[in-house]
């Protein structure tokens, strides 16, 4: 046998790393196989990875290896060198693990570990899925006469229905009157659960965000100031030392029982000494935006009462010393006064620009007293408070896709707002097991195409499927197994299908025929329906045998069930727009949750049942959401780095965009604030 390795084996031993450009061409670089050995990063055609990125310095970065790791230190870079949200001090060395996404300008890199390192290892030569069905039962009829037994029972069946047609037309059942619609087949009873009819199932009026009001409707807005920062202007590749921008982000509550607006161009700056500065950051691109880090910026969003919203506002400041306050001026409430700390606008300049600063307090800030905090607006006796998101509901970790241009990337988020980070490339569909320790995905990734299981760590992966039709997995109860939806047949049939979580390219069975499977902590599964379990929303058991209607409506998707298996919380567009729903499991009590004008879906319960999480793109950035089970108190929870709505390719079985997507909430806690 040879002992020569040719270059793709030798590929699957090395760690990479990935460089996606600003164009969206994305490349990979053989990491240092030695400690000690530089790559250089930059403009510059001498560097040993050259970027097109108008943002990034001539010589940006540094990456080596060393004897526990990899690490990454930013060369003086005029827009600097950030690391998960933290901009690197300059000429030190800094950890860089697998996972973390590093920033020069808008070039995005990250570490790929080697493939045979990786706990999602590459796909093995092909192995043909065993499709286990269950048996036919016997039927005790001798073999010479079950031929005849299809032929009568169907001659009979069809006696009786022309009987009951000729009954139906003399008693005049099919006068005009409104037919049901279809039900499954498959063992489940079409009346008599929930309102009864589903032909008649229609939503109820959206929840009021408030109790019933014993007295006037008054919006009642509030700030709190998060934070305030001075950024350098960039005027090409050099700043501006005449002039800066302020960046102010604050928080929006509506504490009042009646709705607002809130617009950037709401907001305004005014100094001690009269002058009005503007919200500026609407002349600014979107990949200035990104750059000055400012996500949260939300336009002509309706906050109901309850609610809360992040603002990120930018204001264009000369370099000297301010004293200024904030002003909110929506047009449905009075104006709101936010008084800021001084700011010294030249000094935290000089700062950016790494200029050399006196440590002392200047004379001009010391002579400014700090101006009181603004008090919270006092609410009317007859206005009651409104109903809010317990803040104990918000904990632990929320799962959630961003769509890249080629295919998704996993992110994982805190529901308190504490922050977000990265956690796997080309992967989707995010759904953790009951207790938090591993979570399954679908991998786009071309090495392990498919579905994966792996603990939240990263270790102790397992592809478990290798078909790129298969989509959507979900554990069961124990931990041990996962359904999952697959159009993997010729004739691209939705299926539901049931395979060992644990085990490499695993065995599947076929449960039946559905979409959008999800399964709760009481082992009940709700689905999608589809052929044969015809269309709406379904709830069986694992085995399919007893599966009953819930709604009745083909754009009822993406199901979940509530901690305590008694409401379903779905997303649908039966309604001329994608809105969140709620419904009991017995097909009774159908309300719709949200009512705007952007799109709202995914939802995902909270651990403890209190509260439900959604994706939506109201006011402009999408961002996940959190509202009661009854659809009051939405408050905005973090901005996500991109869209959940994608495309990966061109077939359909393969990507639906986000109708096929997920969110996925566990009590773990997994991203550090």
């Amino acid at each position: 046998m040879s002992d020569v390795t040719s270059g793709k084996d030798k590929e699957y031993f090395r760690d990479h790393l990935v460089v996606r450009h600003p164009d969206g061409k994305v490349e990979k670089f053989p990491l240092p196989e030695e400690e000690g050995i530089i790559l250089r990063i930059g403009r510059e055609l001498d560097n040993n990875i050259t970027l097109t990125d108008s943002r990034a310095s001539r010589y940006h970065a540094e990456i080596r290896r060393t004897a526990t790791g990899i690490q990454i230190r930013d060369l003086e870079s005029a827009n600097g060198t950030v690391v998960n949200g933290v901009r690197l001090k300059p000429d030190a060395w800094m950890p860089f693990e697998a996972g973390q996404v590093a920033h020069l300008g808008e070039t995005r890199l990250h570490w790929e570990k080697a493939p045979a390192s990786q706990s999602t290892v590459v796909m093995p030569a092909f192995k043909k899925e065993t499709i286990v069905q269950p048996p036919p039962k016997p039927t005790g009829a001798p073999p010479s006469q079950k031929s005849l037994i299809p032929l009568a029972v169907g001659a009979g069946v069809i006696v009786l229905l022309l009987v009951l047609i000729g009954a139906g037309m003399m008693l005049g059942w099919f006068g005009g009157q409104a037919t049901p619609s279809p039900v499954p087949t498959q063992g489940q009873a079409g009346t008599g659960r929930g309102d009864g009819s589903l032909s008649q199932q229609t939503p109820g009026a959206p929840a009021a965000d408030t109790p019933t009001p014993a007295g006037p409707l008054v919006p009642l807005p509030n700030l709190s100031l998060v934070s305030a920062e001075v950024k350098p202007i960039m005027l090409g590749a050099l700043p501006s030392t005449d002039k800066a921008l302020l960046l102010v982000n604050v928080r929006v509550e509506n504490v009042g029982n009646a709705p607002f607006v809130v617009s950037t161009r709401h907001f305004s700056l005014r100094t001690k000494e009269g002058q009005v500065l503007a919200e500026a950051g609407g002349a600014t691109s979107p990949e200035g935006l990104k750059r000055l880090g400012a996500r949260d910026r939300f336009d002509n969003l309706t906050l109901t009462p309850g609610g809360s919203v992040p603002e990120s506002l930018i204001f264009e400041v000369q370099p000297q010393v301010y004293q200024v306050e904030l002003i909110f001026d929506p047009p449905e409430a009075p104006p709101l006064v936010l008084g800021l700390p001084p700011i010294d606008a030249g000094r935290e300049l000089a700062v950016a620009l790494g200029t050399p600063v006196a440590d002392e307090t200047p004379a001009a800030l010391a002579a400014i007293a700090t101006t009181a905090p603004t008090p919270t607006p006092t609410r009317p006796a007859a206005v009651p408070a409104p109903k809010v998101v317990p803040r104990s509901a918000l904990r632990g970790t929320i799962a959630y896709p961003v769509f890249n241009g080629n295919d998704f990337d996993l992110y994982l988020g805190r529901p308190d707002g504490g922050g977000t980070r990265f956690f796997r490339a080309h992967a989707s569909q995010p759904a953790f097991n009951s207790d938090g320790t591993r979570i399954a995905f679908h991998s786009w990734a071309g090495d392990s195409r498919g579905l994966v299981t792996m603990d939240v760590t990263g270790a102790n992966g397992k592809l478990v499927t290798n078909f790129i039709e298969d989509q959507l997995p979900t554990w069961t109860p124990d931990g041990q197994k996962i359904v999952f939806l697959t159009r993997r047949t010729g004739g691209r049939q939705s299926q539901l299908m049931l395979a060992d979580a644990n085990t490499e390219l695993a065995d599947s069975v076929i449960l039946g025929e559905g979409e959008y499977p999800t399964v709760g902590a009481n082992g009940k599964m709700v689905f999608k329906g589809w052929g044969k379990t015809a269309f709406g929303l379904r709830i069986s058991s694992l085995t399919m045998e007893d599966v009953e209607s819930v709604t009745n409506a083909e754009e009822d998707t993406a199901p979940a069930l509530s901690p305590n298996g008694r409401q379903i919380v779905f997303m649908s567009r039966r309604e001329g727009n994608w809105n969140i729903y709620i419904v009991n499991v017995d097909g009774s009590g159908l309300k719709r949750l949200t009512d705007d004008v952007a799109e709202d879906g995914l939802p995902v319960w909270s651990p403890d049942g209190n509260a439900i999480a959604f994706v939506s793109n109201r006011g402009g950035p999408w961002a996940v959401w959190a509202m009661t089970p009854d659809g009051a108190g939405k408050r905005q929870l973090f901005t996500m780095e991109g869209s959940p709505d994608g495309f990966v390719g061109t077939d359909t079985y393969a990507s639906r965009g986000w109708a096929e997507e997920r969110l996925s909430w566990t009590a773990a806690e997994l991203v550090e604030q």
